[in-house]
């Protein structure tokens, strides 16, 4: 079994926690009206998040295939491997699940997201990646075959 590569996964978890923290103060300081008719704005919102959850997802890959020993099939296969696991709770698995949905809405149907929920989704949906990096911290923590 390969190990997990633990400064990977923290330097990942440190950049989904940066991207979490200037979106929050983005939206501290700025209104829905003010972001969402801003383009440059929207555009820098919208990439956090997606970056955010691709890290997420990277995460969720690099545990499951050498914590874990298991190749995911895809980014849901990943995560469904890590609550099977106990890496991240059986209760989160749907919320992460719909991050990845909102994420490939962001990559794959650019033209067709609603920026009044993108900025919902800041202003309300942060707390979904504080749950992944403190679990993803408990499972390193852990120690063992489990991190």
């Amino acid at each position: 079994m390969a190990a997990i590569d633990r400064e990977r996964v923290q330097e990942k978890l440190g950049f989904i926690k940066q991207q979490v923290s200037e979106v929050r103060q983005l939206v501290a300081t700025r209104g829905a009206g003010e972001v969402t008719s801003d383009p440059w704005l929207m555009k820098g919102l919208k990439y956090s998040l997606q970056v955010a959850i691709e890290a997420m997802i990277d995460v969720a890959y690099h545990i499951a295939a050498k914590g874990y020993e298991c190749a995911p099939r895809d980014a849901r296969d990943a995560f469904e491997i890590l609550a099977q696991k106990g890496a991240v709770g059986q209760e989160d698995l749907p919320v992460f699940l719909e991050m990845v949905r909102f994420r490939n809405r962001l990559v794959h149907g650019y033209n067709k997201v609603n920026d009044a929920v993108v900025y919902y989704a800041a202003e309300n949906k942060l707390q979904d990646f504080d749950r992944f990096v403190k679990s993803i911290g408990g499972c390193l923590q852990a120690g063992g075959r489990d991190a």
